[in-house]
C-alpha cells in the first residue's frame, strides 16, 4: 500500500533533515559528542513513544538504539532551555507532515473532496509560559499558562490536515482556521464553539460545505423570508427525520437545510441537567425555559444539497465528528500529553513536545496500519505501537528496514487490536451503512 511508503518518508524526514533544521536554529548541539541532532530528536520523541512516562533510565536505553550510548545523568544534563526549543521548532516542522491513507473509509466519504473536522484540545502549562502561551488565569480548569491545539482531522484519509498551536486563552470561535480553506467541493464539520454564520457564507461562496450544530438563539427564517417559531415548528413536523430548507439569521440571510430529529426523554433529561450545572457553574443562575426545551432535539444546518447527502446520512457525518474527541483522549489518557510531570519546569516542557511529537508519530503508524478497519480498536493499536518502536528506531537510517518494520506492524496489528464486542454499530459501521444509525446523537 502506498501509506507505507508515505509513513516511512514522513518519519525519514522529520528524524532527518527536520530534525537538523531545528537544531541548527537553536543551537541545541554545541559541541558534538555523542548525541547530533538526529539522534537526541529520536531518543526523546521515540522514548516517550515507547514509555510515556519513560524515566532517564529509559531514555538513555532508547539514546543507545539511536547510535548515542550515554548514561542516565547525560539524559539528565540535556534537560535545558535550548532543548525546549529544539522541541517546540521540530513539533512545529513535523506537523507541516500531512500524512493521509490511501483507504477509503467509506462511500460517503467520497462524495466530497475533503471532510475535515475542526476541533480543539487545550494543555495546561508551567506558569514561565504565559507569556508565549497566556491561559485563561484559571477559568475553565486552566491556569496563567496554556496552550491549545486546533486540529483539522481529514475523515476521508485520517490526516492531520492541520495543527494550529494557539494561546489558550484563544476562542475557537476566533480562531485563524475559521478562515482556512479547503477546496471546492470539500466539507467542514464543526461544534458549536465554531458557530458563525458570516464563516458559513463564506465557505458556501468559496463552493464549499458546511455541517453544524445549530446554535440557540439563532434566528431562523422560513425560505419566503418569515421568521419561525422554531420549537413549536419542530413538534409539529412529521416523521423520524425533519429535514426542510430555511434561512439562517436576519441580517444577511444564508439559505441552508434545517436536518432535526427528538431525542429519547433520558437523553434530553441529561443534556438538562448538564446544561443546568453549566449555567450554575458560569452564571450563578438557571437557563430558560426555552433553553431546557431545545435539549430535546438535535438540531443540524448544512449547506449540502439533499440529493448529496439524505438527513440520516448527516447525522452519521455529524456523529463522526467524534473521531477527533476519541484522537484527543488518547493524546491524554494514553500519550500523557497534558501531564505536567518533571521535578522542574523545563524538565515538563520537554515532556509536553516530545510527547506531541509521540502522538504525531504514533498516528502515523496508525494510519499505516488500522485506520479505517471498523473490526480494529485504535486505542489498543496505539498501544501495540510502543511495542515497534526499537524497529522503527534502528530502521531510520536503513530505508528496506523502516519499510519492513511499518509492514510488520501492519501485519500484526491486522491479527490482533480486535475492537470490543458492542450492542451498537460504530462510526466506521455507520459511514458504510447510515441505515444502522438508531436515533440517538450525543
Amino acid at each position: 500500500m502506498r501509506i507505507l511508503a508515505t509513513v516511512s518518508a514522513a518519519l525519514k524526514r522529520l528524524f532527518g533533515d527536520t530534525a537538523q533544521q531545528a537544531a541548527d536554529a537553536t543551537a541545541v548541539i554545541q559541541r558534538r559528542r555523542v548525541f547530533t541532532g538526529l539522534s537526541l530528536a529520536r531518543t526523546f520523541v521515540l522514548g516517550f513513544l515507547q514509555h510515556p512516562a519513560a524515566s532517564d533510565e529509559e531514555l538513555a536505553q532508547m539514546a543507545g538504539q539511536c547510535g548515542a550510548a550515554v548514561t542516565p545523568q547525560a539524559i539528565d544534563q540535556r534537560h535545558t532551555p535550548k532543548l525546549v526549543a529544539f522541541l517546540q521548532r521540530l513539533f512545529r516542522g513535523g506537523v507541516q507532515e500531512v500524512v493521509g491513507s490511501d483507504r477509503a473509509l467509506a462511500p460517503i466519504l467520497e462524495r466530497f473532496a475533503r471532510v475535515v473536522v475542526l476541533d480543539s484540545t487545550t494543555i495546561q502549562l508551567p506558569d514561565s509560559q504565559k507569556d508565549e502561551f497566556a491561559g485563561c488565569g484559571g477559568r475553565c480548569g486552566f491556569g496563567a499558562a496554556a496552550m491549545k491545539l486546533q486540529v483539522e482531522l481529514d475523515l476521508r484519509s485520517g490526516a492531520l490536515a492541520h495543527v494550529e498551536i494557539e494561546s489558550g486563552r484563544d476562542t475557537d470561535n476566533a480562531t485563524r482556521r475559521q478562515h482556512a480553506r479547503h477546496g471546492k467541493g470539500a466539507l467542514r464539520i464543526t461544534d458549536l464553539g465554531y458557530f458563525n454564520v458570516a464563516v458559513f457564507a463564506t465557505a458556501v461562496l468559496a463552493g464549499e460545505h458546511f455541517l453544524s450544530r445549530l446554535q440557540f438563539g439563532t434566528g431562523v427564517l422560513r425560505p419566503t423570508g418569515e421568521s419561525l417559531d422554531l420549537l413549536p415548528w419542530l413538534g409539529s413536523q412529521p416523521g423520524r427525520f425533519i429535514d426542510q430548507p430555511i434561512l439562517l439569521s436576519k441580517g444577511q440571510p444564508l439559505a441552508c437545510r434545517l436536518i432535526a430529529w427528538r431525542l429519547p426523554a433520558e437523553q434530553a433529561n441529561r443534556r438538562r441537567q448538564k446544561l443546568r450545572q453549566d449555567h450554575r457553574d458560569k452564571w450563578g443562575k438557571e437557563p430558560s425555559a426555552e433553553r431546557l426545551a431545545w435539549c430535546d432535539w438535535t438540531i443540524l444546518v448544512t449547506s449540502v444539497p439533499a440529493d448529496l447527502l439524505a438527513a440520516n446520512e448527516a447525522a452519521v457525518l455529524y456523529r463522526a465528528r467524534w473521531q477527533v474527541e476519541l484522537l484527543f483522549k488518547r493524546w491524554k489518557s494514553q500519550d500523557l500529553v497534558a501531564v505536567l510531570s518533571g521535578a522542574t519546569e523545563v524538565r515538563q516542557m520537554v515532556r509536553v513536545w516530545s510527547r506531541l511529537l509521540a502522538a504525531l508519530v504514533q498516528h502515523w503508524l496508525v494510519l499505516a496500519s488500522v485506520w479505517g478497519d471498523p473490526t480494529k480498536s485504535l486505542s489498543k493499536a496505539c498501544e501495540a505501537i510502543r511495542g515497534f518502536v526499537g524497529r522503527v528506531a534502528a530502521g531510520l537510517d536503513r530505508v528496506t528496514e523502516l519499510a519492513r518494520a511499518i509492514a510488520d506492524l501492519a501485519r500484526s496489528l491486522a491479527k490482533t487490536c480486535g475492537r470490543n464486542r458492542r450492542s451498537k454499530p460504530g462510526t466506521f459501521e455507520l459511514l458504510n451503512d447510515p441505515d444502522l444509525l438508531e436515533y440517538s446523537l450525543t
